[in-house]
């Protein structure tokens, strides 16, 4: 009964998020200024190839602390390939099959890291990305001033949401689970070493925000890069309720009204949205087009390992 409650919460809030996208793009769409948008991408070069470099650069660093937590040594390559495949069929696929393909990918790749293990790291640093994530999301909401409208109490609600269903989680998954995952997170993150760990996570996530900085440079509503790394780490806080490939909408629409409370008016910032996923969508076809190409995995393998549950 508790899952069901859960799932039912869960659902909900995908709902009000679509319904918050189609108003989006119902009212404040315009085709206009969204061509003009894409017009002066193309006119920027070097910003464009620049923040899209930077965003590797934060999957390069995803990929050497996966690599330093495994500490079995791991090509830094399998890392990196292993969380490509995630980000393409996570942008191909309506809900997140990706961490199950990163998982098997390492395991075929790396033949003395067990399935348990390559699980046990990928749990861990997706458990890491939604505490940073929080993190940041929370530092913003100390210094970005909200006015007690809609929106900002949207971005407070998604925060709040967000920590509620992390506690949920927590509260219903077995207790001997757990403590196993809890016991190697411990032993792992000791010392020097998880502190690399930990730093290199938290600063991809920075790194990150480039997208959404090099966006409103080109399309003249410039952000600082404090409040960028702010708006998409609310933004992807917002994924966790993902019902499309890639999170069309949740994504529109979180980022939108994430948007309008640092200043931008609501038909900006869903160009803004549009424009950032866009390129978010392109980098991961191009990655997940090359990772493919080096370490092709049969259909029948991506079919299973996409199933896979537990």
């Amino acid at each position: 009964m508790n899952k069901t409650y859960y799932n039912f919460a869960k659902n909900a809030v995908r709902l009000v998020l679509l319904g918050l996208f189609f108003i989006l793009v119902t009212f404040y769409f315009d085709k206009e200024f969204m061509m003009e948008a894409i017009g002066q991408m193309v006119e920027h070069p070097f910003i464009l190839f620049s923040v899209l470099g930077i965003y590797f650069l934060s999957f390069l660093l995803k990929g050497m602390a996966w690599k330093i937590y495994l500490n079995e040594h791991v090509r830094l390559s399998s890392c990196l390939i292993g969380l490509f495949y995630s980000l393409l069929f996570n942008h191909v696929f309506p809900l997140k099959v990706g961490d199950g393909l990163r998982v098997m990918v390492m395991n075929q790749r790396e033949k003395q890291i067990s399935v348990a293990r390559s699980f046990h790291s990928v749990f861990v640093l997706r458990v890491m990305d939604i505490l940073f994530l929080m993190i940041l999301a929370g530092i913003g909401l100390l210094f970005i001033p909200l006015p007690l409208k809609l929106p900002g109490l949207y971005s407070i609600g998604l925060v709040v949401g967000s920590v509620l269903i992390g506690v949920l989680l927590l509260r219903y998954v077995a207790s001997d689970f757990l403590c196993m995952q809890f016991s190697m997170l411990k032993a792992a993150l000791s010392g020097g070493r998880g502190l690399l760990v930990i730093t290199l996570v938290f600063m991809s996530w920075i790194l990150e925000g480039a997208i959404l900085y090099g966006v409103s440079i080109i399309m003249l509503e410039p952000l600082s890069m404090g409040k960028a790394v702010w708006v998409n780490s609310v933004t992807i806080i917002g994924q966790l309720f993902q019902f499309a490939p890639g999170g069309i909408g949740t994504y529109e629409s979180v980022m939108s009204y994430t948007l309008l409370t640092a200043g931008i008016p609501l038909g900006i910032g869903l160009s803004m949205a549009i424009v950032s996923h866009g390129l978010k969508f392109i980098f991961s076809f191009i990655a997940g087009g090359i990772v493919i190409a080096v370490c092709p995995v049969s259909i029948k393998n991506v079919k299973r390992w996409s199933r896979m549950k537990g």
